[in-house]
């Protein structure tokens, strides 16, 4: 079982059978707004006001080749072969830009080092959620995976990209530093596995 952001059922009674002559006592509130369920400590690391979860859209991972020196010495290629992810605004600005994303879905990648040709496949099919700050850029991203996470030899964590199961949540500073404050569970450094 994987915990998910999501919205927490909350049940109103509408005392429509009653009308107007039920007591005061007897009618549930209305609540004001959903709230948001993330699973133990992610949740103290997102600022969730707003909270207000739009529809699913499909969210698609095109190829990419992260450059030698970004995570892993070599140039690394990851190639979706199964993707199905989703992606949904869970809050926005009062401007109208976003303020967190969430994601789910099946998503499986070949990781290449193309300098060696070696490969491996893993699957990404974790849930999380992304806040993003005004100026569009990542503040904290966390979620249960198994997810995939980059650091850079800049970051306070030892570089490398990451395939990480479990509760994991990085936060990422206004000069980009990232840091990951809470890691529960496993994490393999594909740079390692593929030498």
């Amino acid at each position: 079982m994987r915990p998910r952001l999501a919205v927490l059922a909350v049940p109103v009674v509408v005392c429509a059978a009653l009308g107007a002559t039920a007591p005061a006592s007897a009618r549930a509130p209305l609540p004001s707004a959903p709230a948001a369920d993330l699973p133990g400590p992610v949740e103290k690391h997102f600022d969730l006001s707003g909270f207000d979860p739009e529809p699913w859209r499909p969210f698609r991972s095109g190829d990419t080749t992260l450059p030698g020196g970004t995570y892993c010495s070599s140039d690394l290629h990851l190639h979706p072969v199964e993707d199905e992810e989703m992606v949904r605004v869970d809050s926005r600005y009062p401007d109208g830009s976003v303020h967190i994303n969430e994601y789910k879905g099946r998503l499986v990648v070949d990781f290449t080092n193309t300098e060696t040709g070696a490969t491996v496949r893993r699957d990404l099919s974790g849930q999380g959620a992304d806040e993003l700050r005004p100026d569009g850029t990542s503040k904290t991203f966390g979620g249960v995976g198994p997810f995939g996470v980059g650091f850079q030899p800049t970051d306070a964590y030892p570089a490398g990209y990451y395939v990480v199961d479990g509760i994991h949540v990085t936060t990422r500073e206004t000069s980009g530093r990232r840091h990951m404050p809470v890691a529960i569970g496993a994490e393999e450094n594909i740079c390692r596995t593929l030498g």
